[in-house]
């Protein structure tokens, strides 16, 4: 007995050795990557691009710095982030909301599918100046914006959740007696939460998409704005920074998904649809 617990206990060191390992190769080898980026743009910007076009890391770099002592980075990025977060969360709730029913109604499902359909299949770019023509320049459209982009994700995943259940399976635990609440509660709603967590997983991003596409549009302040307002000034270096600024941005709120993949990792792979842009 003691012998087969040392082996498991050296092939359990071994194992977490090897995932370490691995985990440090792939910081490693990101690190990399972006390091050879870096130098190939520094290298590329002037001898073999003009800087109009391209502006270096440096420059790049500098802008960033003057932003983030000015306070710009700070007073812009607040809203952005405002905005994608309440409209991440408005797009979500409302998803999983709608999808509720018409998930276990799959007959009322089928009659308004086709109304769904043909909202989905708008831009959710284009919806941008409807909601600023209704509801003006303030952060309600942007937030508005940001919900569209995440709403029909959520709200297709999770209905696709629900009609997956095997009809046998709730025709049983209806013969065993589940009431319709017990059958959500034990049966339709595990069986969703993997499809609801994929979708919601994406979004966070999605949402992002949203509230910068509204700051495009029309803003005064935001880091959409900010770049914009970059853009106007033929500011390249500008341009980079509030790009590079966004993509910090989402890479942080991928991470903070990181538990969702964690909850994932048992399930099967899904197939998320994603809303059309």
């Amino acid at each position: 007995m003691t012998n087969a617990t040392d082996v498991l206990a050296a092939t359990r060191r071994e194992h977490l050795a090897a995932r370490h390992a691995r985990r440090r190769f792939l910081v490693l080898a990101r690190l990399g990557i972006v390091a050879t980026i870096l130098v190939a743009w520094e290298l590329a910007s002037g001898p073999l691009i003009r800087p109009f076009f391209l502006s270096s890391p440096t420059e790049v770099a500098e802008t960033l710095v003057e932003w983030a002592t000015s306070g710009k980075l700070w007073y812009h990025g607040q809203f952005t982030i405002a905005a994608a977060f309440s409209g991440y969360l408005l797009g979500s709730v409302a998803g999983v909301l709608v999808a509720w029913p018409l998930g276990v109604l799959r007959l009322a499902y089928r009659i308004v599918e086709p109304y769904f359909l043909v909202a989905y299949s708008v831009p959710a770019v284009a919806m941008g100046p409807v909601f600023i023509l209704w509801f003006g320049l303030g952060m309600t459209p942007k937030i508005l914006i940001a919900a569209y982009f995440v709403f029909f994700i959520v709200f297709i995943n999770t209905v696709a959740g629900f009609q997956q259940v095997p009809r046998e399976l709730l025709d049983a635990t209806r013969v065993m007696g589940a009431s319709r609440r017990a059958q959500l509660r034990t049966v339709m709603l595990p069986s969703a939460l993997p499809f609801i967590l994929a979708a919601l997983r994406i979004t966070l991003p999605a949402a992002m998409i949203g509230a910068v596409t509204g700051e495009f549009i029309s803003a005064n302040r935001g880091l959409g704005y900010l770049t914009r307002a970059s853009a106007s000034s033929y500011s390249t270096a500008g341009v980079l920074a509030g790009v590079g600024s966004l993509s910090a941005i989402v890479l942080l709120m991928n991470l903070m998904l990181r538990p969702l993949r964690h909850a994932l990792r048992w399930q099967q792979e899904i197939d998320v649809k994603e809303a059309s842009s």
